[in-house]
């Protein structure tokens, strides 16, 4: 008997995963965008087929290989259950409404320019000393944080050093990797600080990452920053210069196993508020909160970071 066949589910988190899009909700997205409201009516009538009766989450994770899953984890969080139930949902709504497919074109397909920022150091010695300087700087900030386990397991801290930290570079945005457009020396450091168990000695942190940071930014980053520490945290912490991976969603699945859930709950009410900016504020704001994952579409993705957190268990 033949198998079943979900082409957006194959297309998205399949073995043969055709690699237009670099997380699965994007797939999922991009290949209802393509296939329109009649390949969902499709994918709904599959699904609803191969999942009558099943309810355990050992069946669904069967259901799901059975489709032709590539992983033996779900895409998101920790249950298939609860993927296949939210990606059910999706469906229907596509089925229901049409308006809420994006349109052929809006979601750009891989390989897209994710990493336009970098930062090249003077040397070790010289980030070494920015990561002093800018901790004894910010000393109440990282008390504060140290002293809140919800505060997240990292801290983001920026300025201006007083010496030379190396050069902020721009990469060319048309192009895939390492082309660079400019670079600017610069004395502005950008330090990541990791929360680390010290048992009985109480609450400590380590570097864990430095990078030059550009010698300017928006007026009101410092503000931002203020507003928004649980982002501030979670995007300079995770997607920094130093840490960012060539597909940045692995640093978010990477910060969300390994962010409690009382800080991804801070990260989650603050993003609305971020996403409330126009296109130009809003792109400012991600630089001033230390964040160097620029896709071109920056808001989808940041509303996706928001719907994970929300709707799935990372604990």
């Amino acid at each position: 008997m033949e198998r079943p066949r979900d082409d957006v589910f194959s297309s998205s988190v399949g073995t043969d995963t055709d690699g237009r899009a670099t997380s699965p909700r994007e797939a999922v997205e991009l290949h209802l965008s393509l296939g329109g409201p009649q390949q969902a009516a499709a994918s709904l009538a599959v699904l609803r087929q191969v999942t009558a009766g099943v309810s355990t989450e050992e069946a669904v994770r069967d259901v799901a290989h059975d489709l032709g899953a590539g992983t033996y984890d779900p895409p998101d969080g920790s249950s298939w259950l609860e993927w296949l139930a939210w990606y059910r949902e999706r469906l229907q709504q596509a089925v229901d409404d049409p308006a809420t497919i994006l349109s052929p074109g809006a979601l750009p397909e891989w390989p897209y320019p994710w990493r336009l920022r970098d930062g090249a150091a003077a040397d070790g010695a010289t980030l070494r000393r920015a990561a002093r300087v800018l901790t004894d700087r910010h000393r109440h900030d990282v008390d504060a944080w140290l002293a809140d386990p919800d505060a997240g397991t990292r801290l983001h801290l920026v300025g201006d050093v007083g010496a030379d930290v190396g050069r902020a570079v721009r990469l060319a945005p048309l192009l895939r990797r390492g082309v660079v457009a400019s670079a600017v020396r610069t004395t502005r450091a950008a330090v990541v600080l990791r929360r680390l168990d010290a048992g009985d000695a109480g609450p400590a942190a380590e570097v864990a990452a430095a990078h030059p940071a550009e010698p300017w930014e928006h007026p009101a980053a410092a503000s931002w920053r203020r507003a928004w520490p649980a982002l501030t945290s979670f995007l300079g912490g995770w997607f920094n210069a130093a840490d960012l991976a060539d597909e940045p969603d692995w640093n978010e699945w990477a910060a969300l196993g390994a962010e409690a859930p009382a800080f991804l709950d801070r990260v989650a009410d603050e993003l609305p508020q971020l996403l409330a900016r126009d296109e130009v504020e809003l792109r400012a704001a991600v630089d001033a909160l230390g964040c160097y994952a620029e896709p071109p579409h920056l808001r989808r993705w940041l509303g996706w970071t928001s719907w994970r957190i929300q709707r799935f268990d990372w604990s």
